[in-house]
């Protein structure tokens, strides 16, 4: 049965993840027996739910879909629905989750492998969420750079209150470049998320800015943050471990709870994502991403603060 599990899973994900079709195969990871827990404290729980992608760029996600306007108006629509299904014991709080530095195939002219989002178009975004009341995640794809490297240009965003830093590890590569950004799973260490927010919070403290900021760090595999257990908290910053793998429900959350079980829990938060285009429909619902449904025979054993759609 294992073995027919592990088929299962490995082709699932090689057929549905673009990047990694006909390149790598991914081992199962066996779900292990927990209590589920979801929070029931009778102040609201707050949840985060953002639209990810880049501006101008329909093919990169929903935020890059349509104009501001638009997204502004489904994000709103989006929120109701999660009060509907949600009832009063949630507080929803919605985002702008733009993908900054965005890894490419091509190195370009300065042998990165990334092309960062213009400067006026990350500002048309947080302006636009400061007067709606939303957050701004400010996404990267590392490539050749180290996370603390990637960060350096974004820090001084973190003067608006509303902006917060995410690192994707899947497109970062080695520094000898002889191969681009998605031709395999790419990751990070436990000891490069410490020195990024070592830098985060230093520039915090340099800059008198109180708020604490998130740093998300997507996964989909337990291989993309490796010695997790290296990994500190820090006081000003609140890291979120974001598991973002698509395709089958079951499967989701099942990955979801391998990734995220208590002893993550210990030093993050978590994020959980949800494609329109790549997971199988019907999408789960915001009672299913929370945990207070199962999706099928599974349940999400730890519930996730901040959700975003693809």
């Amino acid at each position: 049965m294992k073995k027919k599990l592990t088929f299962i899973i490995t082709l699932f994900t090689l057929l549905t993840h673009p990047i990694l079709a006909n390149t790598t195969t991914l081992p199962t990871q066996v779900e292990k027996e927990e209590k589920i827990v979801v929070q029931k404290d009778p102040i609201k729980s707050e949840v985060l739910v953002g639209f990810y992608g880049r501006p101008y760029t329909p093919s990169l996600g929903i935020l890059g879909e349509s104009h501001i306007d638009n997204v502004v108006k489904k994000l709103k629509e989006k929120k109701a629905y999660y009060d509907k299904e949600l009832g009063e014991n949630f507080d929803v709080k919605l985002a702008f989750h733009l993908i900054y530095g965005l890894a490419t195939r091509d190195p370009g002219k300065d042998n990165d492998y990334i092309i960062n989002l213009p400067h006026r178009t990350v500002m048309k975004y947080i302006k636009r969420a400061q007067e709606e009341g939303f957050a701004v995640i400010i996404d990267l794809q590392l490539a050749v750079y180290t996370p603390k490297e990637a960060l350096k240009p974004v820090l001084k965003y973190l003067k608006y209150d509303n902006v917060h830093l995410a690192l994707d590890p899947e497109f970062r590569i080695p520094k000898h470049r002889k191969y681009p950004p998605g031709k395999y799973i790419g990751h990070i260490f436990g000891d490069e998320v410490n020195e990024a927010q070592e830098l985060i919070s230093n520039y915090l403290i340099e800059n008198n800015i109180l708020e604490k900021k998130k740093l998300i760090v997507h996964m989909f595999h337990k291989r993309m943050l490796r010695k997790k257990e290296l990994v500190k908290n820090y006081d000003n910053v609140e890291l979120i471990y974001n598991i973002d793998g698509h395709g089958i429900g079951g499967i989701k959350v099942q990955i979801y709870n391998n990734l995220y079980s208590q002893n993550e829990s210990l030093i993050a938060d978590s994020g959980f994502k949800i494609f329109y285009k790549n997971d199988k429909k019907p999408l789960m619902t915001p009672r299913q991403i929370l945990g207070l449904e199962a999706v099928g025979s599974r349940n999400i054993k730890r519930q996730p603060y901040y959700i975003n759609y693809h």
